[in-house]
């Protein structure tokens, strides 16, 4: 793939849940246009799972993404309890769930500085996800504070459609912006057959790193770990006029 490509030649590949595909799609449409294929092909799907210990009265919440949110949404009432969350999205989730937001932060580690900081006296609970990296409970107990980790969904791996794979068996060139180290790995698995050349576009270095690149594929990291930062990096490899 040369430096510079046009939006004819080029296939997008998006791989997160499908309701994220459909809402990245159109971001990537109004800012960027419209690529000579879209094709939403889902690597896990969340499935919420029972919760043992439900978040206390004194307990606040600690989101890193909507997911949690969603998922704790479906088995306990928010009553105004505060959250610090990552991300506006999972902030504006929150808000729209019943939660009172006290900070959002655009990082796990950003927000898990914040809390060290500002939570002195507060009991943390992260609702998180079955695969996560890092732990942020265990940081904030380690500086002091009181923290436990609550799992309130799983990320079921997914296998992908015959009709996906036998694009990626095709010499053609795929744009597949990925948002975790977790898709970027299960990406690789699927993927290790291709003949396709796959340039990713990576969330995060870690991301980045859990990707395994072949010969003539690019990677791109995002300037921000969110959709915009996503965005611009794509943007950036196609000319002025990317349908040209």
């Amino acid at each position: 793939m040369a430096s510079k490509v046009n939006l004819r030649n080029t296939t997008l590949l998006l791989t997160r849940p499908e309701a994220a595909c459909r809402r990245f799609s159109r971001q990537v449409e109004e800012t960027i246009g419209k690529f000579a294929r879209t094709v939403i092909a889902p690597l896990f799907e969340i499935v919420p799972v029972e919760i043992a210990s439900p978040p206390r009265l004194h307990e606040e919440i600690a989101f890193t993404s909507e997911n949690g949110v969603r998922a704790l949404s479906q088995q306990q009432k928010a009553r105004g309890r505060p959250a610090w969350c990552v991300g506006a999205r999972t902030a504006e989730m929150a808000r729209a769930e019943g939660y009172s937001v006290r900070m959002t932060r655009p990082t796990v580690a950003s927000l898990t500085t914040a809390l060290i900081e500002e939570a002195a006296g507060i009991a943390i609970v992260h609702v998180t996800g079955q695969h996560r990296r890092g732990n942020l409970a265990e940081t904030l107990r380690e500086a002091g504070r009181t923290s436990r980790t609550l799992v309130a969904y799983d990320q079921r791996a997914l296998t992908l459609r015959p009709d996906v794979l036998n694009i990626l068996k095709k010499n053609v060139d795929i744009i597949a912006p990925v948002f975790s180290p977790r898709s970027a790995n299960l990406l690789s698995q699927a993927a290790e057959q291709r003949s396709a050349h796959v340039h990713v576009v990576a969330i995060s270095e870690a991301t980045a790193k859990a990707w395994v690149a072949r010969p003539g594929e690019r990677v791109l990291i995002a300037a921000s770990p969110d959709a915009s930062g996503i965005l611009s990096a794509m943007g950036s490899l196609f000319d002025a006029d990317p349908s040209a």
